[in-house]
């Protein structure tokens, strides 16, 4: 028994050492092999349908070229990148393939030498982003707009993925462009236009991106078609200039913008020989659009004096030529105003002797304006023995922007 199997063994080791012998045998018909250096350190940077292949060339030395292969939409393509591209490029392969469906995307990278040898196949992966990318991320938009004296606040939502968003809206100037950080909670529009559109689009940015992506812009919003704002009093000064009226019986320039809307001597009251029509100029130290002024004038039984009939004048921008020089009873002194860039936003006629509220009928962009009263209330009514009598006035703009 212990012969059989002793023999049984011996058998069975030569019958294995006979398929070793052809196993190697194989292999030396096959001759040898020679593996040629292969890319090293391959990334993918996916892209709006698009991806960028990058990698280490340093152990491909011997490689004329590498084939990057890859299927999408189920057809199979390649690209062939020459040793002497990526050689020129400090040994660095870097390929960008267009027309990639959106998704994970798998390539295939092989180096092959003059011989035909090749490199082991080697796999990459990386995202292609597209619409769907696009669509599924959360956009950044405007939950409310807030009209300021200094601009159109808007206040927006949040987003994980938005790295900004920009915004297209109307101005009275007309379309501008506005970016906006993505960590913004509200963002001021100095200037933006009454029932002008506004719209915005989000852009993404995901990590390792070699694209910036832009969602849609949204539905068009509009702006109010009305708003109004006082103008600060306090910011506002006389300017001594040109021909201006002088002031009398307890008079005070400052006693125009004052806030005070009662009380003896808080008040403008022009000096002797002053006559109507007569002017003052003041600084709003703004730049803003007029829409309206209200003035209230001496309210006891006495109205001699207050304004009747009252012009505003305007100008954004003062400089030595600006300057009327004409007195403002001349005749000729409207046609200075115009030569010398001011404009008339507004004649009115005060109905009421102490309260009026009066609407600008030209509205500008100003930052100066002349007051300029050309009838008076009582006996007389113009000329050199009349007076002017302002307790005080009220601007109101629907926009109101620093000054420079």
């Amino acid at each position: 028994m212990r012969k059989l199997i002793i023999l049984s063994v011996f058998i069975v080791m030569l019958y294995n050492c006979s398929d070793i012998n052809d196993t190697h045998q194989d292999f030396l018909d096959r001759g040898e092999r020679i593996y040629v250096g292969r890319a090293d350190t391959l990334v993918v940077l996916g892209g709006y349908e698009r991806a960028r292949i990058q990698g280490m060339m340093y152990y491909a030395n011997s490689a004329e070229k590498c084939i990057i292969r890859w299927t999408t939409e189920g057809k199979k393509d390649s690209v062939v990148v020459q040793a002497a591209e990526w050689k020129a490029n400090n040994d660095t392969l870097s390929v960008l393939i267009e027309g990639l469906t959106e998704g994970t995307q798998r390539f295939f990278v092989q180096t092959y030498d003059k011989e035909g040898n090749k490199s082991l196949n080697l796999e990459c992966s990386g995202t292609i982003y597209g619409e769907q990318y696009i669509l599924s991320a959360t956009p950044k938009f405007i939950t409310q707009m807030k009209p300021l004296p200094e601009g159109m606040q808007l206040t927006w939502s949040m987003s994980e993925e938005a790295v900004g968003v920009e915004v297209k809206h109307e101005t009275n100037g007309g379309e501008t462009y506005t970016k906006v950080d993505a960590k913004a909670a509200t963002t001021l529009l100095p200037d933006w236009k009454l029932s002008g559109e506004i719209q915005t689009r989000t852009i993404f940015l995901p990590e390792g991106a070699i694209d910036t992506l832009y969602a849609a812009w949204s539905a068009p919003l509009e702006f109010p078609d009305f708003v109004e704002f006082s103008v600060d009093k306090t910011r506002i000064k006389h300017v001594p200039w040109g021909q201006y009226a002088t002031t009398g019986y307890d008079g005070a320039y400052t006693g125009v913008f004052d806030g005070i809307f009662r009380g003896g001597g808080n008040q403008f009251h022009s000096g002797d020989r002053a006559g109507v029509p007569q002017h003052l100029m003041f600084d709003l130290n703004v730049v803003t659009n007029l829409t309206r002024f209200e003035t209230y004038a001496r309210d006891d039984s006495y109205h001699n004096w207050n304004p009747k009939k009252i012009q505003i004048w305007g100008i954004e921008v003062l400089n030595e030529s600006s300057e009327v020089k004409l007195s403002s009873m001349d005749p000729g002194w409207e046609d200075e105003a115009r030569a010398k860039g001011w404009k008339l936003l507004t004649e009115n006629t005060c109905n009421d002797p102490i309260s009026n509220k009066l609407t600008i009928t030209n509205p500008q962009k100003v930052r100066y304006i002349i007051l300029r009263t050309t009838e008076v209330y009582g006996p007389p009514s113009s000329g050199s023995g009349a007076y002017v009598i302002l307790r005080e006035v009220t601007l109101f703009a629907d926009s109101i922007l620093p000054a420079e």
